[in-house]
C-alpha cells in the first residue's frame, strides 16, 4: 500500500485481534461498524480537530470505518502515544520529528531548521517522494508506520525587540519544547534553547523568566503571546510538519476497499489541515498589522540566518544527507 500523501501526522492502528475490535469483510449495513481511536495532544480547537478528522470520516463514509478523535492528550500524552500504537492498544497517534527520532533517529531531522523554504514547500515534499526512505526504515525498524503528513505551520520568534542577526539573540532564554533538535536551531542562531511547557510560557515572559519564544503563528495567537511580547519577529526558522502514525499491522486487519477509503481520506484530509492552518496564519498576521497588537518584523539579516543554520545542518554526520536530499528535491 502507497505511503500516505501530504500530512505529517503519524497513524497507528493494531490488528484487530489486538484491539479486541471485530474487522469488517465489507461495508455493508448488517455489519458493525468498525471505530478507529486517534489521540493528539492538540487542543479541540485546532485545526487537526476541527478541519482534518471530520474531512478524515468524511471520506471513510459507507467504508465501514469510522475515526474516532481524543484531543487534549484525553488518551496519552506524545510519548505515551507513539507507545500505544507501537504496542497495539491504539489505533492512529499524532507526532512530529523530534519525537519519531527516540524510535528512529534521522527522523529528526524533520525538524531541522531551515529544511524547507515554506509551507508549499513542505506540502511538496511530503506529496512527492521527499520523505519516503526516512519513512520506510521507521517501519522496518520500529513497525510504526507513517499514514499522512499535516502541516503544523512556520515557526516564529517572539521576542521584546527585533531580532535581525545573530548577535540581537545572543544571551536571550528562547523557550522551545523539550526537544534537543529546537533547542539546537535556537542555538545556531545565537539565542539559548530553553525547554518550557507551552502552558507556562505566557507567565514566563510576563515575569522574564525567559526572554523570547517561538511557536507557529495559530498558537501565539491561541496562547495570547501577543500580550506579553512586543515583536514577532518572522524568522521561519521551521516549517513544521506533523505526522499521522499507525502500527504497520493495521493495514492487514482491513479489507482492500477500505485501505483505498482510508489511503483517499487522508490525502483529503491533509489538504483541509493545510488550508485551514494557511489561512489562519494569514488572517492572523493580517490582524495584527491592522490593530497593533504585536509589531510584525521581517529580519533584515533572515539570509545570513538561514545560511548559518543550512550549512551546519548540511554538514551534519547524522542528518546531513536526508537533510540535502529534501532540500534539493524539490
Amino acid at each position: 500500500m502507497k505511503n500516505r500523501r501530504f500530512g505529517l501526522v503519524v497513524v497507528a492502528a493494531a490488528a484487530a485481534g489486538a484491539l479486541g475490535l471485530s474487522g469488517c469483510s465489507s461495508a455493508s449495513a448488517d455489519q458493525e461498524e468498525r471505530v478507529l481511536r486517534f489521540s493528539h495532544a492538540y487542543e479541540a480547537t485546532h485545526p487537526f480537530e476541527t478541519c482534518g478528522v471530520p474531512a478524515l470520516n468524511n471520506g471513510l463514509e459507507g467504508s465501514g470505518l469510522r475515526v474516532e478523535s481524543y484531543p487534549s492528550a484525553q488518551l496519552a500524552n506524545d510519548s505515551e502515544s507513539l507507545e500505544q500504537v507501537s504496542m497495539g492498544t491504539l489505533d492512529f497517534a499524532i507526532s512530529g520529528g523530534s519525537f519519531l527520532g527516540t524510535w528512529y533517529d534521522p527522523m529528526a531531522v524533520l525538524d531541522a531548521g531551515y529544511l524547507f523554504d515554506d509551507a508549499e514547500h513542505f506540502r511538496e515534499s511530503a506529496n512527492n517522494g521527499a520523505f519516503d526512505e526516512l519513512f520506510g526504515q521507521l517501519e522496518s525498524d520500529t513497525g510504526l508506520k507513517i499514514q499522512s503528513s499535516w502541516y503544523y505551520g512556520a515557526r516564529h520568534m517572539t521576542a521584546n525587540k527585533p531580532l535581525d542577526s545573530p548577535s540581537d539573540l545572543a544571551g536571550l532564554k528562547i523557550r522551545t519544547p523539550d526537544a534537543p533538535m529546537f533547542m539546537r536551531n535556537i542555538e545556531l542562531l545565537g539565542g539559548v534553547g530553553t525547554p518550557m511547557a507551552l502552558g507556562e510560557v505566557y507567565l514566563g515572559l510576563q515575569q522574564g523568566v525567559i526572554d523570547a519564544q517561538e511557536n507557529p503563528i495559530p498558537t501565539i495567537a491561541a496562547s495570547k503571546l501577543n500580550e506579553v511580547q512586543d515583536y514577532i519577529n518572522l524568522t521561519g526558522h521551521m516549517v513544521q510538519g506533523l505526522f499521522v502514525v499507525s502500527n504497520a499491522n493495521l493495514e492487514d486487519s482491513l479489507t482492500d476497499e477500505q485501505n483505498e477509503a482510508l489511503d483517499a481520506a487522508f490525502d483529503t484530509a491533509s489538504e483541509s489541515v493545510y488550508d485551514c492552518i494557511v489561512s489562519a496564519e494569514e488572517e492572523t498576521l493580517a490582524e495584527w498589522k491592522n490593530d497593533g497588537s504585536i509589531n510584525v518584523h521581517v529580519p533584515s539579516g533572515l539570509d545570513e540566518m538561514k545560511k548559518t543554520v543550512q550549512e551546519h545542518w548540511s554538514a551534519d554526520p547524522v542528518y546531513g544527507d536526508f537533510y540535502n536530499s529534501i532540500r534539493e528535491g524539490r
